[in-house]
């Protein structure tokens, strides 16, 4: 980018410091890399984590875009175990810091500097952003002055914290356009990997893991021969399908290919869907797919009309091919909803619930802490178990950071979901701000039965997504316009957009 100089009917010329942002870019390159370096050498003993770290810290500093993408992708489609191997510090049940951190932290670091240097506008968004890290911090400390496990608050932390650090990496990325065009086909990969990956673990039968966020869970509650549910990957195909859905509906695309690519997104990720047998999740799908409809107008209502009985007769006529016994699987998930006195999923959660809410009147403005535990049991039924974990995530937020907290961070999501874009906004900014007000809508309801605020695997999804939410136009603040040598201001075009 060049500096256009204003001046008294003068021709434009290159102005003295046109060649400043070429020199910012190579001085970030050569801090990253000596970062890395020295992080490298802290690790001998470990030069695998060593080589990642010599990528993600340059990544983070350099190439926001590649970065946020990077943490979306590692969180949602790399399990926790994965990742666990390769910590920079501690290890495998101990505190430490996994990649995706460091990438998260020198992200955010990237971001104050921008705001310091008055490259970027400290907004109201980041202010909340930073209310709420402040917050998540002094839960993680009470957490652990009240006798929680270290490794336990560390990570529940962890999994909430993601979720503001991708807003704050995301927020100068979702607001200037051609970076946000870069983000849109990072997504399209990502939903495809994300449907291959599901595909993945239910055609080789990968073994459910104890971190709960890759594999197929034996057996399907209610039903007479349900192979097993898939796991990994869930709390995303929503997510997949709706921003896909809001894509495809909205009658603007005009390439052919990425046509394609998105409808195999919607395809490949409802299939997904379907093999995870969780009721909330199809009715959270449905509800968001049917908002995008009604939120894009009288041309998605028709392309919608067109489609939905072609797509659903398709993927009935594949699974009666390919797997006829997951058909009746899936009508006897449905109907067992009539069955709730004998549902034991649904007794696990309205006990569990039924303790954490006495936990919560007797903290209800500070919380437990991250780490709390609460132990329950049932006679006959359940026996007796501590854990940190309870499905219902509006009780579990409440439960760990205080209810006022709680109510203040659900209160931003959902104004996120009710905000619509500027008349005249860019049209790929609209479908985009679409799909993801109905994605997080959907999260909102899955939030109910599942713990939403609580999962590795979506926490950075939704800071994303309440980023697009929240964006107005191409709008990246600038600073105060720069000052040539002679002294006359000159005048600024665009804003270079984030790598």
């Amino acid at each position: 980018m060049t500096w256009a100089v204003a001046g008294r009917n003068r021709p434009h010329r290159p102005a003295p410091f046109a060649s400043r942002p070429d020199r910012r870019t190579l001085r970030t390159a050569c801090a990253a890399v000596l970062a890395a370096l020295v992080f490298g050498a802290l690790l001998p003993g470990d030069p695998l984590t060593a080589v990642g770290a010599v990528v993600v810290i340059p990544l983070a500093l350099g190439a926001p875009v590649a970065a946020l993408s990077v943490l979306i992708a590692v969180t949602v489609l790399v399990p926790f175990e994965v990742q666990d191997q390769f910590s920079l510090v501690g290890g495998s049940g101990r505190p430490g810091l996994l990649l995706v951190d460091v990438l998260m932290l020198l992200g955010m670091c990237r971001v104050a500097w921008l705001v310091l240097s008055r490259r970027l506008e400290l907004d109201k968004p980041l202010v909340v952003a930073a209310v709420v890290t402040l917050v998540l911090a002094v839960a993680l400390a009470w957490g652990i002055a009240r006798g929680a496990d270290v490794s336990e608050a560390g990570h529940e932390t962890r999994r909430v914290m993601l979720g503001v650090g991708a807003f704050v990496l995301a927020w100068p990325v979702v607001r200037d356009k051609a970076a946000r065009r870069r983000l849109e086909g990072a997504l399209i990969a990502l939903g495809l990997a994300l449907g291959l990956w599901g595909l993945v673990q239910w055609g080789f039968s990968i073994d459910y893991t104890s971190s709960a966020d890759v594999g197929i869970r034996r057996g399907v509650d209610l039903t007479s021969a349900g192979r097993g549910s898939l796991q990994g990957g869930l709390y995303a195909y929503p997510v997949a399908v709706t921003l896909a859905w809001a894509a495809l509906v909205s009658g603007r695309l005009r390439s052919v290919p990425v046509r394609w690519l998105l409808a195999a997104v919607v395809c490949l990720n409802a299939v997904c869907l379907w093999l995870t047998y969780e009721r909330t999740f199809w009715v959270a799908t449905a509800v968001s797919c049917a908002s995008v409809v009604v939120m894009s107008g009288a041309q998605a209502r028709r392309n919608a009309a067109k489609w939905v009985p072609v797509g659903a007769v398709s993927l009935l006529v594949g699974l009666a091919v390919l797997a006829p016994g997951e058909i009746r699987t899936a009508l006897e998930r449905v109907l067992s909803v009539n069955r709730l006195e004998i549902d034991e999923s649904y007794s696990y959660r309205v006990i569990e619930s039924q303790v954490v809410l006495e936990e919560i009147g007797g903290r209800p403005l500070t919380g437990s802490g991250f780490g709390a535990t609460v132990t329950w049991g049932k006679e006959d039924t359940f026996a007796p178990l501590t854990t940190p974990f309870i499905h219902n995530g509006y009780l579990w937020l409440a439960w760990k950071i205080g209810v006022p907290a709680a109510v203040f961070l659900v209160a931003v999501i959902v104004a996120a979901v009710l905000r619509r874009g500027a008349p005249g906004e860019d049209p790929r900014l609209h479908v985009l701000r679409v799909g993801s007000r109905a994605s997080l809508l959907s999260l909102l309801l899955t939030t109910m039965t599942f713990p939403a605020f609580n999962t590795l695997g979506v926490t950075a999804v939704t800071g994303l997504l309440v980023a697009v939410c929240f964006c107005g136009r191409d709008d990246v603040s600038a600073g105060p316009p720069p000052v040539p040598r002679g002294g006359v201001p000159e005048q600024t075009g665009p804003r270079a957009g984030p790598g």
